[in-house]
């Protein structure tokens, strides 16, 4: 029994540390994002990599087609800006920075005003790719809203000069799946910020 009441309490400290830190990644999310008088002076675009297709393949990703169209839509208003085009690529199924980099071509953004990150496992290897290169030249990121909150967070802690710009996506909503799996990345970016969790990629060449 008292095992079982010992299981019990960490179970429902866990829960209330892991719904402590979702809120406070919300929180930082809303304070960043971008003013449209800023929008002339920012030079960076940074698209975050998502799958084209959903798992199965069976049909293509909502939040993949909600930041090519807000991405491109806001190059086509500032096409001063480049656009640094991140995301996962494995040789096999995943090829994110490059699937990002045709459907934008599609959507007449010229492939000259696109820089190619298409070795960032994640989030946190995304921005640090961005920092490395660029340092704190103010940068707008481009995501669906749950994802752009976590994204903003690590981009204050990592001591970025970023806004957000919140894409198109889920027709229907955020899937609940996506909410427990977005509980979850936010405890690991914040393992992350902390250094608990380590990222050994060495920062490719600007492509």
């Amino acid at each position: 029994m008292k095992i079982l009441k010992l299981l019990l309490y960490l179970s429902v400290g866990f829960t209330i540390v892991a719904l402590a830190n979702y809120y406070s990644f919300s929180n930082c999310g809303e304070k960043h994002m971008v003013k449209k008088e800023q929008l002339d002076t920012i030079r960076f675009i940074l698209v975050p990599g998502a799958g084209k297709y959903y798992p199965n393949g069976s049909r293509q990703n909502y939040a993949f087609l909600g930041r090519v169209d807000s991405s491109a839509s806001l190059w086509q208003q500032y096409p001063h800006m480049k656009l640094i085009l991140s995301g996962y690529e494995d040789d096999n199924w995943y090829r994110e920075a490059h699937d990002l980099l045709e459907a934008l071509v599609d959507k007449g953004v010229p492939d000259s005003v696109c820089i190619l990150d298409p070795n960032s496992a994640d989030t946190y290897e995304t921005l640090m790719f961005f920092k490395n290169h660029y340092g704190k030249e103010p940068v707008v990121i481009v995501s669906q809203d749950i994802h752009l909150n976590r994204a903003l967070w690590m981009a204050d802690q990592l001591e970025l000069n970023a806004y957000g710009y919140e894409a198109g996506g889920y027709p229907g909503g955020i899937p609940r799946w996506f909410v427990i799996k977005e509980i979850g990345s936010r405890l690991k970016a914040r393992l992350e910020i902390w250094g608990w969790i380590s990222h050994q990629r060495i920062v490719d060449p600007l492509s």
